[in-house]
């Protein structure tokens, strides 16, 4: 073995790998906000189904709202 040690190749065009990286950053920043917007969604339908039916009734209206929505309707 040599000593000689290799380097890895400097970067193309360093102004193309930052709009490449600010490009991810968007894009993680985007689907954060969608899983956001998931999440409050579901919380809010879940709370007015709660709200709406009685202790007993929640979990089979809670199903009974889920599998009506399946198919988005």
């Amino acid at each position: 073995m040599s000593g000689k040690r290799t380097r890895s190749p400097p970067p193309k065009d360093r102004l193309a790998s930052a709009g490449q990286r600010l490009l991810q950053v968007l894009a993680i920043l985007g689907l954060i906000g969608i899983f956001a917007v998931l999440l409050h969604k579901g919380y809010s339908d879940v709370t007015a189904i709660a709200r709406g039916s009685a202790s007993g009734e929640f979990w089979p209206a809670l199903l009974r709202y889920m599998f009506r929505n399946l198919a988005g309707g």
